[in-house]
């Protein structure tokens, strides 16, 4: 089974079996603790220390710029879990 890591127009970081419609896909991985320990390592925390942001996403000021941010973050994400995986 993959496991998804999202992430809504706000930069929110989920993680799930399936995207919601709502959301783009940032990473899959069958391994669903190896895809948060990536994750977690690369995003930024939110304001209340529970959230997980993409990075760039929640200061874009369009929906092109927060597409490019968030397809950078998944690049970052998915190098970090080949390493992991080496």
């Amino acid at each position: 089974m993959s496991h998804s890591a999202y992430a809504d127009r706000a930069g929110v970081i989920g993680f799930g079996s399936r995207c919601p419609a709502a959301a783009l896909p940032t990473a899959r991985h069958p391994d669903l603790e190896r895809l948060k320990s990536q994750v977690s390592g690369l995003a930024r925390v939110g304001h209340d220390n529970k959230k997980l942001l993409v990075l760039g996403v929640p200061e874009a000021a369009t929906s092109d710029e927060a597409v490019d941010a968030l397809a950078r973050f998944s690049e970052k994400v998915y190098a970090r879990l080949r390493k992991a995986s080496i």
